[in-house]
């Protein structure tokens, strides 16, 4: 028999859903803080969960064999100190489509003047703004799994030219043209959007500073939706207020949240997000879960499994 601790602040409805899957051979426990999640920490072998959450009991389980993220990032449990003897996998294809939503849902309001036409209507004011179609934009997409691809597949849509950037050669559908962390000089230069969506990796830390930001146009806008360590915010915050570019759409922060004294809150050229661009949906990882289970219990190859040094 299998013993399931769900450890997450959706407990109740992550084991609702699962009780309508009718898995087999489980007992499940659920738990919503810390206390009650070590009661149980020694006797599960199975943990579904936030990953933050899972990091602070994850030495406590002794028996544990597989951990199923609720979370993209699983970066908490991929700490050096922390004990790998259990499978780790994670959430992949769900956020690309709505991590696309708000990347072109903010790109098409800054290049439509949606801000500045629901001003000009609110004084009454008949003004043309002018605008360029998203098919004379560049577009450069540092990261292409899942969402990256996500992401590409809808700047084809608008006939934008799509340039990619990953780690190892090799074509990716919908991007024009690729290149390596080691071309970032050829790359960086003909962007009029950066879009980042990396994981917290001691490769991605700091992958934007001043260096980078000085070789973009200065009209150029970086959109974060990665993690916030992959720009250094000092860098950033000081290439704004200099106008070294255009701007920038920020959902995610070195430090979340994003202290109520930080310059770029006040900075008209940058938009700020409380890291909402993709949720978890719990019927949605539910699934996943289910579905990885029935490979648990044949002895099968689990999906989206994480490589512990990689971080993903």
């Amino acid at each position: 028999m299998n013993r399931l601790l769900i450890f997450d602040s959706d407990a109740s409805t992550y084991l609702t859903e699962l009780n309508q899957c009718g898995l087999p051979d489980i007992e499940i426990v659920t738990a919503v803080d810390v206390y009650d999640a070590r009661q149980h920490a020694a006797l599960v072998n199975i943990i579904l969960g936030k990953p933050a959450l899972i990091a602070s009991i994850i030495k406590e389980t002794s028996q544990l064999e597989w951990v199923q993220s609720t979370f993209a990032g699983v970066e908490p449990l991929c700490r050096p100190e922390l004990p790998t003897h259990y499978l780790l996998t994670g959430v992949k294809d769900l956020f690309g489509s709505l991590m696309s939503e708000y990347v072109f849902g903010y790109i098409l309001s800054r290049e439509r003047s949606v801000l500045a036409t629901a001003q000009n209507q609110r004084k009454r004011v008949w003004q043309r703004l002018k605008y360029r179609p998203l098919a004379d934009i560049t577009i450069g997409i540092v990261g292409l799994g899942s969402i990256g691809r996500a992401i590409a597949s809808t700047a084809a849509h608008f006939n934008m030219r799509v340039l990619g950037m990953k780690r190892t050669p090799g074509e990716v559908d919908h991007v024009d043209q690729l290149f390596l962390p080691a071309e970032i000089d050829v790359f960086l230069p003909q962007l009029d959007y950066l879009v980042l969506i990396l994981p917290d990796t001691d490769a991605s830390r700091n992958f934007i500073t001043s260096r980078e930001l000085a070789l973009m146009k200065d009209s150029s806008v970086l959109i974060n939706v990665g993690r916030g360590v992959t720009v250094n915010q000092n860098d950033l915050l000081s290439a704004l207020e200099s106008k070294r570019i255009g701007g920038a759409i920020l959902d995610v922060f070195e430090e979340e949240p994003l202290a109520a004294d930080n310059p770029l809150w006040g900075m008209e050229n940058v938009v700020i997000t409380p890291h909402n661009s993709a949720y978890s949906f719990p019927e949605q990882v539910a699934e996943i879960f289910c579905e990885n289970y029935l490979r648990f219990v044949a002895g099968e190859p689990l999906r989206y499994a994480v490589d512990f040094n990689r971080g993903y």
